[in-house]
């Protein structure tokens, strides 16, 4: 057995969840699926769905259909993507860690260049991606949702693997038929660009994607195996709930966030998903403490989080349709599901930050409504804030947008009834882990760098987890395998128990002067917040972690 940490060992043999089979050691022989009989798969995303905002994680929102899946399927509570939803989603489609996945394009619309063309990175033909390699492996495939990886001919998703797609091409946008940013379009159904006045008038983007991936699931003749991809743009900002959604959760939220983020971390202690060790006691939220507001202040915080439950909460109803709709047609005890985040949750991007709503300046601010009444209804433009977005990442440190852990740790969990084994890991894995990991259920494997269909491609840097889901290994990566990340000229590596990041304290920001940080180490097994630096402790391999993330993950 290869080495583990005394505590993480004891982890895996006493598993949270019913299961009559040990993780670890135990002789019923698994093997990968393969076959006339492939299973399907099912890949939910959340965006900025923070580490403990559903049930399963230690949430008080109610997830009922989501629990019922993580509690039989295996939770991964060391599950690492991006720190951004772009990023997240190269890794998990080409199997990729560094950023020239991504090829920085103009977003050109009728002649116009929108956004400063953030929305024109799009990600490189220099990968075979996901859905084109399952296509190969005679998989049919479908989209419905979140994108955001290119909108110009060759590079979306009807053009990269999908038989199926209605996608929100760009990032976030009003989760209702209104138009915020000021693109002509920003949804595609199959391929073809549609305006928002294209757009049912009662549209509302979670209930949609819903039906949509339902439709392409039920359009399927059941010939061919298939992989239906629901990137759900739920709960990210700028919040949004349908009118009888809005109350769901009033009052919940009065005694405010450093409340909860106490309560949060007691629960996911509780349900084994934090590491021993995990704890509040040196955690320090960026967020003003809540005694520190005033009234209204903190009246416009609770409002914001109130909806923003009531999201997690539509998502998780919408989520059940889809397992209902399986259950029905017979189709869900051979279908591999899984679930997780993009990356950690959002605190205070373009939202409330200190109880006011902060307006993108990329947004039509002529016709947003931000007051209090109007919170989660078309034009308005908020966010949950820094306080409750950090009670959803604590004890880890900061949330999306940076490197440290709070930015990179998504819940995550995988089921499938026949194979999975119940429980909770703690073995270190990564969004980069998710294509080879879908191509072995699938039976087959990635080409490797070379000629594919006319294009150089790179290879991936991934592992398949799928051993490890069953049984059959304790953990994904080697001691001496290592995952970096690179944002903003800064950058992190994990290699077995240790981290190293150079992150600007806060933030992806560079130093005044254009520096980053000197190089910082953690053990985060012992210290997942990231509170002890013991770089002068262990210089040598601070030394040759820096060397590696320079050389391989830059």
């Amino acid at each position: 057995m290869r080495r583990y940490s005394n505590w993480l060992m004891l982890a895996f043999v006493s598993l949270i969840g019913c299961s009559d089979r040990d993780l670890v050691g135990t002789d019923e022989e698994v093997s990968g699926p393969s076959g006339d009989n492939r299973p399907n798969v099912l890949y939910i995303v959340a965006d900025d769905l923070g580490f403990t905002d559903i049930g399963a994680f230690g949430s008080e929102i109610p997830t009922p259909n989501l629990d019922k899946l993580a509690f039989s399927g295996m939770r991964m509570t060391n599950f690492h993507a991006h720190s951004s939803c772009q990023a997240s989603r190269v890794r998990m489609m080409a199997s990729s860690g560094v950023s020239p996945a991504l090829e920085i394009h103009p977003a050109i619309f009728d002649g116009v260049v929108y956004n400063g063309g953030e929305r024109g990175n799009l990600l490189s033909l220099n990968w075979a991606i996901l859905p084109e390699l399952l296509q190969d492996a005679g998989y049919v495939n479908y989209i419905a949702g979140k994108w955001d990886l290119g909108a110009l001919e060759g590079y979306s998703p009807a053009t990269r693997g999908f038989e199926r797609s209605f996608v929100n091409i760009g990032a976030s946008n009003s989760h209702f038929a209104e138009r915020i940013y000021e693109y002509p379009f920003m949804y595609q159904d199959d391929g073809v660009n549609l305006a928002n006045e294209d757009l049912p008038v009662d549209f509302y983007a979670t209930r949609y994607y819903t039906d949509k991936i339902i439709e392409f699931i039920q359009s399927n003749d059941g010939e061919q195996p298939w992989f239906a991809f629901v990137p759900y743009t739920t709960p990210h900002w700028p919040l949004g709930l349908p009118d009888d959604w809005l109350d769901r959760h009033a009052g919940n939220y009065e005694a405010g966030y450093d409340v909860l983020r106490e309560s949060r971390v007691e629960r996911a202690e509780e349900l084994g998903v934090l590491p021993p060790g995990a704890s509040l006691a040196s955690y320090i939220s960026s967020a003003v403490p809540w005694q520190g507001l005033n009234a209204t202040q903190r009246q416009r915080h609770v409002r914001a989080q109130e909806i923003y439950a009531g999201m997690v909460e539509y998502m998780d109803m919408s989520i059940g349709r889809i397992i209902t709709y399986l259950e029905e047609s017979g189709q869900l005890e051979n279908t591999v599901i899984m679930f997780s985040s993009d990356h950690g949750g959002s605190a205070g991007s373009h939202g409330l930050i200190e109880g006011e709503p902060v307006r993108d300046d990329q947004v039509d601010n002529t016709f947003l409504d931000n007051s209090i009444e109007n919170f989660g209804r078309p034009k308005s433009f908020i966010d949950h804030g820094v306080g409750f977005g950090e009670a959803a990442t604590a004890p880890f440190k900061y949330s999306k947008g940076t490197i440290s852990e709070g930015g990179l740790r998504a819940a995550a969990f995988v089921y499938y009834s026949k194979a999975v084994v119940p429980g909770v890991s703690h073995a270190l894995m990564d969004m980069v882990d998710i294509l080879p990991t879908f191509l072995e259920i699938a039976g087959t494997e990635h080409p490797g760098a070379g000629n594919y269909k006319g294009r150089e491609i790179n290879d991936i840097v991934g592992i398949s987890f799928w051993s490890h889901l069953t049984g059959q290994s304790d953990r994904v990566h080697l001691p001496t395998d290592s995952l970096g990340w690179f944002s903003g000229g800064q950058g992190a590596l994990i290699r077995d128990d240790y981290k190293i990041i150079n992150q600007v304290a806060g933030g992806m920001e560079m130093t005044a002067q254009g520096q980053v940080s000197p190089w910082r180490l953690y053990n985060i097994v012992l210290d997942p917040g990231e509170t002890e630096d013991i770089s002068s402790e262990h210089p040598e391999l601070l030394s040759e972690l820096a060397g590696e993330w320079e050389a391989n993950w830059r």
